[in-house]
């Protein structure tokens, strides 16, 4: 199958910089487990990596009830489920999908570039 990536080109602002998206190396893809949760760090923000196929998603390591890490939990499909309360989650889209969570989590784009995980922060 060939893969084609679309990337577009970014504008520079008045000081300078780029708005191009940049994209941060966070594990080797092999490292992710099928069906599993994984924490990493990305500076300040903890993101849960989820391995669904030869697709990576990432999410806001944090469940909107009670803040507890979503990669504390674990998954079902494209489910994740907090392991506190039981809420969960849709692991592409950050939809709440039951309670006691009502708020979705955010998401990050996230791709697998030369056998590495990378994801994109605002």
């Amino acid at each position: 199958m060939l893969q084609v990536e679309c990337v577009s080109q970014g504008s520079r602002l008045k000081n300078g910089t780029s708005n191009m998206p940049t994209f941060k190396p966070v594990i080797e893809f092999d490292r992710l487990e099928l069906g599993a949760i994984r924490r990493v760090q990305i500076g300040r923000k903890a993101i849960a990596l989820i391995r669904l196929g030869e697709e990576v998603y990432a999410l806001e390591d944090r469940c909107s009830h009670e803040e507890v890490p979503l990669s504390e939990g674990y998954v079902d499909g494209e489910v994740i489920t907090c392991a506190m309360h039981g809420a969960q989650f849709n692991a592409k889209t950050g939809e709440a999908l039951s309670l006691p969570a009502y708020e979705g989590v955010a998401t990050f784009p996230a791709r697998v570039r030369d056998g590495k995980v990378e994801v994109e922060l605002d």
